[in-house]
């Protein structure tokens, strides 16, 4: 009898065991949601957010880049090949335009090859306010990743505006 619970134990601290390293093993995926977790959070703006918070906020979001990086957005007619310095730049720009703001991401979806590179595809919602109106924009999101120095870095994102259905 005694053996029978031991054998038990042994079971159940092995399967808590491998449902603990699956759930918190950092995979390549989990790491690219992170990332993706990251632009959500440094994104987004708060009515009271102060200059120095932005400046950081956009140096999180520049830091997810590969330098260079192809960016285009449809939306402005804005694409090419920039350095991180110029996105971090253009990042602090564009939320100095809102009073606040909200970015949040859609229907993520990543593939994942075995040389290093990722392809992203998914919806991006920005919600803010400027000059006291509401302001809503959703776009499909299409980025390209690639594991550089052990780091998940965007090396080619489009914003590619959404049709009206």
């Amino acid at each position: 009898m005694v053996n029978v619970k031991t054998l038990v134990l042994i079971i159940s601290i092995a399967i808590l065991a491998g449902y603990i390293a699956i759930r918190f093993w950092p995979g390549d995926e989990r790491a690219i949601r992170k990332q993706l977790a990251l632009i959500e959070e440094a994104g987004s703006k708060g009515a009271a957010e102060q200059p120095i918070e932005a400046l950081f906020k956009a140096k999180q979001i520049a830091d997810l880049f590969a330098d260079p990086c192809l960016l285009t957005v449809e939306a402005v007619r804005y694409a090419g090949s920039y350095p991180r310095k110029q996105i971090q730049d253009r990042i602090v720009m564009v939320r100095a335009f809102y009073a606040q703001a909200r970015v949040s991401l859609h229907d993520i979806s990543i593939e994942i090859a075995e040389t290093n590179t990722a392809v992203v595809h998914g919806t991006i919602r920005l919600r803010g306010e400027v000059k006291g109106e509401a302001i809503a924009d959703v776009h499909e999101l299409r980025a390209e990743m690639k594991k550089i120095d052990g780091n998940w870095l965007f090396t080619s994102v489009a914003i590619v505006e959404v049709l009206e259905r």
